[in-house]
């Protein structure tokens, strides 16, 4: 079979039905080609980095590696900006990059550079393709991108090579292997709960990938534990359930559940906790213990008394008590609860406020929406007010506190999953960076409401100037009417400034058969202000 043939055969046969990219004149070409034929459709985008985003959540949604194209030099350099996004928001996706031929390798021609050292901090895996290799690589490249944590994998593909003969995978179909638990430190474990009476759980993605979030529950109402989330675990516990207090910023300042939580904890129980998504290392004098997927992952304590490797459902099975503990009071959870939503109570100054978008939006959207944000002034904010029931409704940004992430991840999402009602929220700045994938929306017939925060500025950096006493500086833009823009990318655009225009606006959008950009005018000041309670900085 020929390469290009190859390579879009595995990726249908894995569910995937779009790749992302720009391509040049060699065998992206061919890619394309062999896509049309075989039913994975090609989306050109605006620039390179979106493809890798748009890539990732569409493999995310279809529960395997996406698929991203490339040229060689520059275009490999661009789709290294998204691979980045997808390793820290950990998203599966396969960077296929156009490469020198092999009479070529080594030479300083026309956009000619070393790929693998440019995506090197953020692959998984890397390898050259060849023909006597060829389906060996593929197969390989897409069990890696998804296996464990997920995130991106690059492959080369000589510019001269998409019309070759190559060989099909030789190998039988790759799995992961479980790692044995170790029943010492289980028991170890087993005795520290059993003497514990105050535990607190900070729970992570990984719970979530393996599967183990009814384990995890019935483990937490065993124990009597207390429990705060990692921001990339929204639905790993119900948060309307009692034990569920909030979301681990990673801070560790006043005002943030961890230091409410840890403060009044005889024992932290770390579960699935990637350290990417912490902001710094664990502060908490608490005794401390870890469960971890896979040995080869960092402790987030650094120093744990306790630590349990592998199989996240077996270990928390195993550590099920046999009678139940009472813990903390959930009369007690409730109550720090409530103390730390006082931090993103509306500002009462505020014509629009964040807050009014997130109670219209929550009211108007039907129950099964996959919400879709990134970074901004409002990301804690978001987090608590957008309670989420079960995983997979709420892809934020964890690992990578991105800017400019929403507009081709849902993108991406939404040609995934064409009739899973999704919504994204993002803000001016990060829009800015991607105005040229609004094309792609109009271009590909996605509805979706896309509220954009409009505060006029770098909000959240506004906010720590000034909670540095810096002076205010360079960070406020010229005003850009982001509407307008949308409208003239052929999607709907409108301007509100009130929550009534704003409840209006998202209704319509809701209901409409091509995508609408919300420019939602929030109040400057009051916005920005909020920021810093959100995230433990002293007023």
């Amino acid at each position: 079979m020929k390469l290009a043939d190859l390579i879009m055969a595995d990726s249908y046969e894995r569910g995937v039905r779009h790749f992302f990219g720009l391509p040049g004149g060699g065998a992206p070409l061919d890619l394309m080609e062999a896509g049309r034929k075989s039913g994975v459709d090609f989306i050109a985008v605006a620039h390179e980095s979106s493809a890798a985003i748009m890539a990732a959540y569409n493999g995310l949604m279809k529960e395997t590696a996406g698929v991203a194209l490339a040229i060689k030099g520059v275009g490999g350099a661009n789709l290294a900006a998204g691979a980045a996004t997808a390793y820290f928001e950990r998203a599966p996706v396969i960077c296929y990059c156009e490469s020198a031929p092999d009479d070529a390798m080594g030479r300083e021609l026309v956009s000619l550079c070393e790929h693998e050292k440019l995506f090197g901090p953020v692959a998984k895996y890397y390898a050259r393709l060849n023909p006597e290799h060829a389906g060996n690589v593929i197969q390989e490249a897409a069990f890696r991108a998804n296996d464990g944590r997920p995130g991106p994998v690059l492959v080369d593909i000589p510019s001269d090579m998409g019309q070759v003969e190559c060989a099909l995978s030789t190998e039988p179909s790759l799995v992961s292997k479980p790692h044995p638990i170790d029943k010492t430190q289980v028991e170890a474990l087993s005795q520290m709960i059993a003497s514990s009476q105050r535990p607190a759980v900070l729970a992570g993605g990984d719970v979530i990938r393996a599967g183990a979030i009814d384990q995890l529950e019935s483990f937490v109402e065993r124990i009597g534990a207390a429990v705060i989330i990692n921001m990339d675990a929204h639905g790993v516990l119900p948060a309307s359930h009692p034990r569920w207090a909030g979301i681990y910023n990673g801070s560790f300042g006043p005002n943030t559940m961890e230091t409410e939580i840890l403060g009044k904890a005889d024992l932290a129980l770390i579960i699935g906790s990637d350290t990417i998504t912490s902001d710094m290392n664990w502060q908490s004098d608490v005794p401390t213990c870890e469960l971890i997927a896979r040995p080869e992952y960092q402790s987030l304590a650094i120093t744990p008394r306790v630590r349990v490797n592998g199989s996240l459902k077996a270990a928390l099975a195993q550590l099920l008590p046999h009678s139940p503990q009472q813990g903390f009071p959930e009369s007690e959870i409730r109550s720090l609860r409530e103390k730390i939503l006082r931090n993103f109570r509306r500002p009462a100054r505020a014509k629009l406020a964040f807050q009014d978008i997130i109670a219209i939006m929550r009211d108007a959207v039907p129950r099964e929406t996959v919400l879709i944000s990134e970074t901004a002034a409002f990301i804690i904010t978001l987090n608590y007010l957008w309670p989420v029931e079960q995983p997979g409704m709420h892809y934020g940004t964890a690992g990578g506190r991105t800017m400019g992430l929403m507009l081709p991840a849902i993108l991406g999402a939404k040609l995934a999953s064409p009739d899973t009602p999704m919504a994204g929220i993002g803000a001016d700045g990060s829009t800015l960076m991607r105005l040229g994938e609004l094309e792609v929306f109009a271009r590909t017939g996605i509805a979706v409401p896309l509220v954009i925060i409009n505060d006029g500025a770098l909000g959240t950096m506004k906010s720590r100037q000034k909670s540095r006493g810096l002076t205010d500086y360079a960070l406020d833009f010229h005003p850009v009417d982001i509407a307008s823009a949308a409208r003239a990318c052929g999607i709907d655009g409108i301007i509100v400034e009130t929550p009534e225009q704003f409840e209006m606006a998202f209704r319509r959008a809701l209901q409409a058969d091509r995508t609408t950009l919300i420019d939602a005018r929030v109040d400057p000041q009051p916005y920005q202000d909020s920021f810093a309670a959100t995230v433990g900085i002293p007023s």
